[in-house]
């Protein structure tokens, strides 16, 4: 009875007096996601240290210091204890998301390519980023050289049936087409969507080209789509990967004129032999179910179709080149640059609409290069020999598959 009794005046005893709070001392803290914010001014913000107690300042009231000083998008604060043990003892942790500045949303990229068909093109491409805050690019790209353009294009993540984001853009370019010997000047406007799941990408698009080719003028609409299967981890040495692609274009020229469908099959191979040695093999064809504007028909000679040839030889409304490369980096995997050589075998044959390739005149070029691959950038030189007396030496601006 009086164990009864002595219970019972414990329990009153211990329900009225104050709750006793363990005290939570930051023992370190740990911050993610600052590029440019100091750890040190992050923690000024937050008004928290190593060394203070949480009881005197709430999670809740850190992430809402560190949002209201406007350098940050998004705040998560968490503690963690590092023993089951001591309890006294915390880790402070605390991810920022910082906001961007208006300076580190612009972008000038540089452009060099080209090849001895229509030589060097050189010039920027300057890009806005995300100015809308709604995950868009907007860009200018500018060109001078080989292929003369301004245009302006963006592009800005939809999530539509199927695809992944929209693109639009217009501009003028200008070229000298190779065959003819005529300048190309085109003002274009196109507009489409794009997606890529996993190694499969595929494209919707359509637009208009207004056309000047000598002392021809010419518009036409064209609407099409294009889907590849691509392996490729590396697009400047690709080794053990497919490359499959497949294209339908439908062009609607001005004037009631006919119509006309372009297809565009490119099947492209890549083996890892012995060391760094790679096998490659392409072959491209371009089909047409009618005869061709002189400016849309497809050339046959040069760098990026048959070396050993002079550039843009042969033209026909259809085309078919197929080339083997073996291709022999001598510079470190892990360098920073890739350098090497290769020996190639190109073979095409151009042929008009109502002809049959059977029928066609296959030429073909062998020869060998070498080549310097740095950030995104190249330069290849090619000695190739048309089967026929001649050499001829090929310039680009790296590989053409």
């Amino acid at each position: 009875m009086r164990h009864r009794w002595f219970c019972r005046v414990l329990t009153l005893i211990i329900i009225g007096l104050p709750p006793v709070c363990l005290a939570e001392i930051v023992e370190s803290v740990r911050i993610q996601g600052n590029f440019k914010t100091p750890d040190a001014e992050i923690l000024r913000l937050a008004g928290v240290s190593v060394g203070v107690d949480l009881a005197s300042v709430s999670i809740a009231e850190v992430e809402k210091r560190l949002l209201e000083s406007g350098g940050f998008e998004s705040v998560r604060a968490a503690k963690r204890y590092p023993s089951i043990v001591d309890m006294e003892r915390v880790v402070l942790l605390i991810e920022v998301r910082e906001k961007q500045t208006v300076k580190s949303r612009f972008m000038m990229m540089p452009i060099l390519s080209g090849s001895d068909e229509y030589g060097l093109t050189y010039g920027a491409r300057f890009s806005a980023i995300n100015l809308l805050n709604t995950g868009e690019r907007v860009s200018f790209p500018l060109t001078w050289g080989g292929v003369r353009q301004a245009a302006a294009e963006i592009e800005f993540p939809r999530k539509l049936p199927g695809f992944a984001s929209l693109f639009a853009g217009g501009g003028i370019n200008w070229k000298e087409n190779p065959h003819f010997e005529l300048g190309d000047l085109r003002k274009e406007f196109l507009a489409g969507a794009r997606n890529r799941l996993g190694p499969v990408v595929y494209e919707i698009s359509g637009g208009w080209t207004d056309v000047g080719f000598g002392d021809l003028d010419d518009q036409f609409l064209s609407y099409g789509a294009q889907i590849a299967l691509d392996t490729r981890q590396d697009v400047n040495l690709p080794r053990d990967a497919v490359y499959v692609g497949f294209g339908w274009r439908r062009m609607a020229l001005a004037n009631m004129r006919p119509d006309f469908n372009l297809y565009r099959t490119d099947l492209r191979g890549y083996k890892g032999l012995w060391g760094q040695a790679i096998l490659a093999a392409q072959v491209l064809y371009d089909k047409a179910d009618g005869p061709l504007p002189d400016y849309e028909r497809p050339f046959l000679g040069g760098a990026s179709t048959l070396r050993g040839h002079q550039p843009g030889e042969f033209v026909g409304d259809n085309r078919v080149v197929s080339s083997v490369e073996l291709r022999l980096p001598v510079t470190s995997p892990l360098a920073v640059y890739h350098a090497g050589f290769d020996a190639f075998w190109d073979s095409g044959a151009v042929f008009n609409h109502g002809q049959s390739l059977r029928d066609s005149q296959f030429e073909h070029g062998v020869g060998v290069g070498a080549f310097i691959l740095f950030a995104g950038f190249g330069f290849k030189v090619d000695l190739a020999h048309d089967l026929g007396g001649s050499f001829r030496l090929h310039f680009s601006t790296g590989f053409r598959f």
